[in-house]
Parts: structure tokens; sequence; C-alpha cells
């Protein structure tokens, strides 16, 4: 069989191999990167030819019977001749944004991967992107999915793809690679001090009903993280294009050096910086800051459509808080800003019976793109009435992603890998490493991190009892009829 082939000119190749699969290469590109002109013709030349197009951005190595990795993907892919790929994940639900390998049989889609080209030159702004890519969606009859489990990259060549499950070489590979695989997190949650202006019915964090529960310290004093810490994150976010959001275990807008820092962060190149906020102090001036530091996203969580059911919650001043809101949003339209708003509500405390008054008041709001209706996430018999949808299954488990996609930084200097530990932080504070005594290059790949990812692919808890009972892993098998992936928010309407 002939093909083309598409491959990283930085990785070494033996053109043997697919010799030895029966093989032919018409053409071979070599590319720098993969959203490339290059990669277009290799795309255009297979549709064309009607041939296979193989994709090579890996580093050989021997795999576990002495055959390598590149030859074992390429014989699964010639048998079953279906869009197959392979990226070294620690489960298929992770969207991983890199290629590794692939072969392209059918289904070609260059239209929608020469948008992603013009867009990466910055020769296309984003409004236009956003609108090729959904009137060609339109044209060519596809679902809009908010996930694409094969990543952005591969997703502008085809929308289908199966995945090359190998389980030896997949676990070699996130286990002794991590640096070339997932060299940093992508994810990086970020809370600068240990302080809220609120006492939330449902809060980790103040709820007086958890406070008198805690067995650490964290709470007891005022914590803040050195701004020369805050600054190398967003030093190192840059050179590693991770994303930011600033959330909790605080109120951010209590910090009023955060419009410092995210004008900082985006000053030196960070690609996307978010934050979550009750939005009961983003008055005149903090919205003022908050627009010129160039913020890309705004979660305000209001969760409620009235006085009373936000006093039940939440505790504050809802006429302030919806005045502060509508003042923002008008901010926004007036000044043409470009920043991204949600606006949420959590199923707690009667809101249930509020979803749809909530949506009809904000989904006015031009400056408004997305209202989330959220499930409450649950802490483990603390005796709380929760109440929401569950849209998990735990039936079957699998390998969490979080040690190989985010961590989540405290006010304390310490390093987390996922919510579900920052949320217990006040009865266990167990950290990967301490910003304060190791830099987060070392942390990220240090001993105690690289064991937790061997101990969860192995499903060993004993070091991590928290894992244990742990159902975040699970938000992820029940696709709706497009093609979603469900996250813990069990409604997305979006706005504009």
């Amino acid at each position: 069989m002939q093909c083309i082939v598409c491959r990283d000119k930085t990785k070494s190749f033996e053109v043997g191999v697919l010799k030895n699969l029966g093989l032919e290469v018409v053409k071979e590109y070599e590319v720098s990167t993969f959203f490339s002109l290059e990669t277009y013709k290799a795309v255009i030349d297979s549709k064309m030819l009607n041939i296979p197009l193989v994709g090579i951005f890996y580093e050989e190595h021997q795999g576990v019977d002495g055959r390598g990795v590149i030859q074992r993907f390429l014989a699964k892919a010639m048998e079953g001749k279906e869009n197959l790929y392979y990226y070294p994940k620690p489960n298929i639900y992770l969207q991983v944004d890199s290629v590794a390998l692939f072969v392209l049989f059918n289904g070609h889609t260059p239209e929608r991967l020469l948008i992603e080209i013009f867009y990466k030159e910055q020769l296309l702004p984003t409004q236009y992107r956003n609108s090729l890519h959904k009137h060609l969606a339109q044209a060519l009859n596809f679902s809009s999915k908010r996930i694409t489990l094969e990543g952005r990259p591969l997703s502008n060549l085809s929308k289908d793809w199966k995945f090359f499950e190998d389980n030896l070489v997949n676990t070699l590979d996130i286990t002794t690679r991590v640096k070339e695989f997932y060299p940093a997190p992508v994810h990086i949650n970020l809370g600068t001090i240990n302080k809220c202006n609120l006492k939330c019915s449902f809060c980790f964090f103040f709820a007086p009903e958890y406070v008198q529960t805690h067995t650490t310290d964290f709470f007891k004093e005022y914590r803040i993280l050195d701004e020369k810490i805050v600054y190398a994150i967003m030093d190192y976010s840059a050179k590693h294009d991770s994303i930011i959001d600033l959330v909790g275990p605080c109120e951010m807008l209590v910090d009023k050096r955060i419009p410092d820092f995210i004008r900082y962060g985006k000053d030196v190149g960070v690609r996307w910086i978010s934050m979550t906020t009750n939005g009961l102090l983003l008055d005149e001036e903090m919205a003022d800051r908050l627009l010129e530091s160039r913020l890309d996203s705004l979660s305000i969580s209001i969760d409620a459509a009235t006085p009373e059911t936000y006093a039940k919650s939440r505790g504050g001043n809802f006429e302030k808080l919806v005045k502060n809101v509508e003042s923002f949003l008008a901010k926004i339209e007036k000044r043409n800003v470009n920043i991204y708003i949600t606006l949420s509500i959590i199923l707690q405390g009667g809101a249930q019976e509020e979803v749809e008054m909530f949506k009809q008041k904000w989904s006015a709001y031009k400056a408004v793109n997305e209202i989330y209706v959220r499930n409450l996430v649950e802490k483990n018999n603390e005796g709380m009435e929760v109440s929401h949808d569950r849209n998990f299954d735990t039936s079957c488990r699998y390998t969490c992603q979080k040690p190989w996609d985010e961590i989540h930084i405290n006010p304390d200097g310490g390093v987390m890998p996922c919510c579900t530990m920052a949320g217990a932080i006040g009865w266990e504070n167990k950290v990967m490493g301490n910003l304060y005594e190791e830099s987060m290059d070392s942390i990220w790949n240090n001993l105690i991190t690289q064991k937790m990812r061997l101990d969860l692919i192995k499903g060993d808890f004993k070091e991590w009892k928290i894992c244990k009972d742990c159902q975040e892993w699970s938000y992820r098998s029940i696709e709706q009829e497009n093609g979603d992936v469900v996250s813990p928010c069990i409604e997305f309407v979006k706005i504009n």
C-alpha cells in the first residue's frame, strides 16, 4: 500500500519500518510544527491520491516485546484501516492538544486545518477563526464538540478517530517519559491568600459547619503568597504555555494585588488567565482595574435568582452583587472589551427552582458568554445534605489524569495535584512540594510526584487515601449525542 508521511524533522525515524509493513512512501514531508503548510500539503496529497497519511511526531524506543512502538502502532492501523492515533495518556478521556502518532485513512478536513494554520500564524483574528469553524461545521454536518479526545490538532484533520490502546507501551511512556510528553502542567490553579468575605453554607473552607471540623492549621492564620513566587509562576506559565486560573482557597478579590499580577502575566505572555469571584468586591474601581489588566475570562458565582435563596446559601448582599455584575457587564459592552464572561448557579439551597429565572435574567446581557448550572461537589462524611444530579460513572475505575495535567498552588506555597486535595486542605495538607523550598520545574517531576503517578496507575492508594474514595476522576464517560464529555457542570448554556 502506498502512503504519505508527515513527520517531525527533529525525531529520528527508520523508513524501513514502513517497508516491513508493506508500505511504500510516495512522498515525505518534514515539518518543524504540526500547524504548518507542509502538513496541509500532506493532507491534500493523501486525500487526492486516496492513500493513508502517516504522522510521526514520536521518538522511537523499543517496546516491551522488543518491537518498536511505531511498528506496533502502524501494524494495528493497517489491520483496522481506520483513523488511528496514539498519544501517551493516563486515561483515554484526557484531551491532549499535541501529536505523537497517527494514520489518517478517510474523512479528511484540510479546510479546518488551514483555518488553524492561519490562526496560529496570527493571520486570522480569533472571532473570524471561530466563525469560519462554525460555518464549516454546519456545511460539513459536523457536531460541535466541547471536548475532542484526540486533541485539537487531529480534530482538524478529521472528525473520526480511534485511540491506539496498548497498556504496556502507554504505561512506559507516561512514567519514564513525562518530561517529553507532559513537560509542565497545562492548568495552573493559583490561590494567593486564604481569606474570604463570605461564609457560604457549602464551602469546605469557610462554612462554620466545616470549619469546626478542620484538623489542620491552614486557616488558623492569614496566609499570603509572596509576590516573587506569583511572578515566577507567571513566568513559568508563559514559558510552558500553561493557562492560569485564579481560584481559592479564598475570594480572589480580597487580595488587591490581583489585577497587577494579571497585568504582569499578560505582559510576559501567559496565553490565558481566568479568575473566579463571588462578585461582591467587584466595585467600580476593581472592575476598571480588572478590565485594564487584560484578564481573559471571569467566572462570577451568583448562585441564586432571588435575595432569599442567596441569603440561605451565601449570606451576602444580593442587591449589591446584582448591581456590581450589571455595572461590570455594562462596562464591557460600552468599552467593547474582549473578555469571556461566565455566570454560574449551584443547585443547592432552593436554587434548583430558580434556574430558568436565572437564565432569563442574565442571558439578556450581550457581554455574558455562557451560563453554568453547576453540581455541588460533596465532602464525604460531613453530614451535609447535598442536592444535585449525578453525572459520573464509577463502575470501572481508571487512572486519574490530574497529576499529568494540572496543579493547585496554595498561599502557603504548597503544590497539590488536584482540586480534591486542595478542597480538603482543612483536613489534610498533603503536598507534592513547596515553592518556598523548591522550583516548579523540580516539583513537577520530583520523587513524590513520580511515586504518586505510578501508584495511581497501579491503583495503590495506601499513601493517597483521599484518592481512594474520590469521584472526580470519573467525570467523563456519559457522552451526549453531540459527542460532548460531561463535566461536573450538568448544563452549559451558550449565550454569546
